[in-house]
């Protein structure tokens, strides 16, 4: 359901008069990246100001709730619920992956420059016997999708990634708040490539299913191992990345598969070549997502685009069977993006069916996407093309 299908919801009583409520919203805006520097100083504490409704609708937004910029029920209730406590946003972007920007299926930060990645359990958790094979599981969930190994070796062989049970404050900057805490009740936590380190509250009572007071682990570690890798907060509910962790779930959503490749592709090396051409598809059993990088070997002077050369319809070919091929990333930065439409394009806030177009000038490094909006309308088959532009004049 979009957003503006959603029935509007009663505002908390006594929200024009201030109260404890909107400060609890305040103080979580401000955590989690929905204010920046300047409104959290403008902000009146205890009352609904300018600062704090824009902070409101962005969390609104970024959630798929009614944007009201008020504090309604439902926007109260979704803040109260476990959560990852990762911000959403850095307070410097104003909106982020998801909101303002181009792009609300890539939740991305650093990427690890190696593919074969070592993991070690420094501690576990007297709550199960088998935590590891637990862990592994959610690492190989990650490493079906993109070209990414997970080993475990032992705790005292090195590993870019580490696993621990810790609880309070245990000297990373961001403090655990025990079973069902005061706070906003942190299962775990994990930080950014290439960091490496992931933890788990040892306060909470950790088991194999979700529920009667207990954290399912591998839905926990699925989420947290998106971060490690790279990956950010999802405003999408049945994402692995979802901000809020309210279920059980092991199984990766088109969104998170979607970033996921979008941040490791496989790479094709094309040195010497004056042209190239890479299949690149994208299928519904993939996430309705598919990325390839070329690497040129050294920075050439190029014109880079993609070409949709054959579109298989799994369902009813309506006006919702959006797609498109672009050139996703140039040497780490994007070039652009879709181009959004509205009401009128397939449903609100997603992705047209046109795309933002090729992309000429000095590249070593060019990723390509390809994208079916709707997975379950169509697969989508083409090419990334690469004409080198310095070896023109040679060419009779």
């Amino acid at each position: 359901m979009s957003a503006k299908e959603r029935t509007p919801t009663t505002a908390v009583a006594g929200l024009d008069g201030g109260g404890l409520e909107v400060r609890e919203a305040q103080r979580y805006l401000a955590r989690y990246g929905y204010l920046s520097g300047v409104e959290r100083a403008a902000a009146d504490e205890g009352r609904l100001s300018e600062p704090l409704e824009a902070g409101l609708r962005r969390f609104q937004r970024f959630a798929r709730l009614h944007v009201t910029g008020t504090l309604t029920v439902e926007t109260l209730k979704l803040m109260r619920q476990p959560r990852c406590p990762m911000p959403d946003f850095q307070p410097e972007e104003l909106g982020g992956p998801g909101v303002e920007d181009s792009d609300p299926f890539v939740f991305s930060s650093n990427v690890w420059d190696q593919r074969n990645l070592r993991w070690s359990l420094q501690t576990g958790t007297p709550d199960l016997a088998d935590e590891a094979a637990a862990v592994q599981r959610a690492f190989d969930s990650w490493a079906a999708q993109v070209p990414l190994t997970f080993t475990q070796v032992s705790s005292g062989t090195a590993a870019e990634l580490t696993v621990e049970w810790l609880t309070g404050d245990h000297g990373d900057g961001s403090p655990f708040d025990g079973s069902g805490g005061a706070g906003f009740n942190i299962y775990a936590h994990a930080f950014y490539p290439e960091d490496g380190r992931i933890h788990f509250d040892e306060a909470e009572s950790w088991a194999h299913s979700h529920g009667s007071g207990n954290v399912d682990l591998e839905s926990v570690a699925l989420h947290e191992i998106g971060h490690a890798l790279g990956l950010r907060h999802s405003g999408l509910s049945d994402a692995v990345m979802y901000f809020a962790i309210n279920s059980q779930r092991r199984a990766l959503h088109e969104a998170d598969i979607r970033g996921i490749k979008s941040r490791y592709p496989p790479v094709v090396a094309a040195p010497g070549q004056r042209a190239v051409a890479v299949p690149v598809w994208a299928l519904k059993n993939g996430g309705g997502s598919g990325t390839v990088q070329v690497d040129l070997g050294t920075t050439r002077r190029v014109l880079a685009w993609g070409h949709v050369t054959m579109v298989d319809s799994l369902n009813d070919a309506d006006r919702d069977n959006a797609w498109a091929i672009e050139v996703f990333d140039v040497d780490g930065n994007r070039p652009g993006g879709f181009i959004f439409g509205g009401e009128h394009f397939g449903s609100e806030e997603a992705p047209c069916n046109v795309y933002s177009g090729a992309f000429t000038g000095r590249a070593r490094r060019i990723t390509f996407r390809a994208t079916s909006i709707h997975t379950f309308d169509l697969d989508i088959f083409g090419t990334g093309n690469i004409l080198l532009l310095d070896d023109l004049e040679g060419i009779e």
